[in-house]
């Protein structure tokens, strides 16, 4: 029967994440106390007895899979004719089916204040990788009816020049302490389609700690646009904006705070020459025993041998990104696009 093979299909997807018991009985008993629905009922479904179930069945168990699932279940859809057409439902919703810890929502609560926000993100532009240019990019986070998502700006060179900026959007997953953003950037145009990219972002969320409130750094993997489309790897720090803004005018500051420009350039004018070591040494996370310019040895720990995995030293950041935040919001000769004078100064 259609309605019990979905009902299992969801079963075999999502019963770890909701901690199902094994066993047709032990299932139904669970979900019916989850859910209010009589154990019958279920097992009515689960045995194939039970062709059709009522708007109000659909309802609950759509409620009771949607702590997990991504996309959230129209009730509806478990009335589809046959599981090709279930899955077709889910698929037209332009979101692939992913299977979420069962603390998701808790743990999106729990973080909102960590995450949400906008924040300016600062990284080795991977189209440039000979020069040592710095992309500068902006990073929005909220939370949708507890699926915590997130939108990103980034400008592709083409031919010297900085192109237009386009967005990648996706979700963002908490898996015990790591806080994944999985963004795609698919353009409507067929013109624009070499734009089309994936995103992924991967940071330590240290059960929101407080040190890292207002700056956090992670790795970024993504593909150049070059003809190569290489895979790369780039260290990326995310500082919090001071200011609160409507979301057209937030649009119009993602546009303008958006930039590809040298690592000196963006050094100095975001945060002024004094911090320029220590910026370089976040941007430049060589794996430590690997030779570094004299300016960043300070605050390079050098190791016995070479790693040979791109670690990132959060102990590092974390001791110092803070102090160095509190000394560029006093400069007021500092007009970075986290701080308060920002908005002012691109009105201008």
């Amino acid at each position: 029967m259609t309605t019990q093979a979905i009902l299992r299909l969801l079963i075999s997807e999502y019963g770890v994440a909701l901690r199902l018991p094994a066993g047709d009985n032990q299932i139904a008993a669970h979900i019916a106390q989850e859910t209010r629905l009589a154990q019958g009922t279920l097992l009515g479904i689960l045995n194939g007895s039970t062709a059709r179930i009522n708007e109000n069945t659909r309802r609950k168990l759509a409620d009771f899979f949607n702590r997990v699932a991504v996309p959230h279940i129209q009730p509806v859809w478990l009335s589809s004719p046959s599981v090709a057409e279930f899955n077709a439902q889910r698929a037209q919703s332009s979101v692939i089916p992913l299977t979420m810890p069962v603390d998701y929502r808790t743990m999106a609560a729990a973080l909102q204040n960590w995450l949400c926000g906008v924040h300016i993100a600062y990284r080795y532009s991977l189209d440039f990788i000979d020069t040592g240019d710095v992309a500068r990019e902006v990073v929005q986070i909220w939370n949708n009816d507890s699926i915590l998502q997130f939108r990103m700006s980034f400008v592709s060179p083409s031919g010297g020049e900085i192109g237009p900026v386009h967005f990648y959007e996706g979700p963002v997953l908490l898996v015990g302490r790591t806080a994944v953003l999985v963004g795609t950037n698919v353009e409507p145009k067929t013109a624009q389609r070499e734009y089309d990219r994936a995103r992924i972002i991967v940071m330590d969320h240290d059960n929101g700690g407080g040190d890292t409130h207002d700056c956090k750094i992670g790795l970024m993997t993504s593909t150049r646009q070059r003809r190569d489309h290489a895979p790369c790897t780039a260290s990326t720090i995310l500082l919090r904006a001071e200011w609160k803004v409507t979301q057209p005018l937030l649009d119009k500051l993602m546009v303008s705070a958006t930039v590809i420009r040298s690592l000196d350039e963006t050094i100095a004018k975001d945060f002024g020459t004094a911090h320029a070591a220590i910026i370089k040494a976040f941007l430049d996370n060589r794996p430590n025993g690997y030779a570094v310019e004299p300016e960043l040895e300070p605050y390079v720990k050098f190791g016995p041998r070479p790693e040979r995995v791109l670690r990132l030293d959060t102990e590092r950041f974390a001791t110092h990104m803070r102090h160095i935040l509190t000394e560029v919001a006093a400069n007021n000769a500092i007009r970075a696009p986290f701080k308060k004078n920002w908005v002012a100064h691109t009105r201008m």
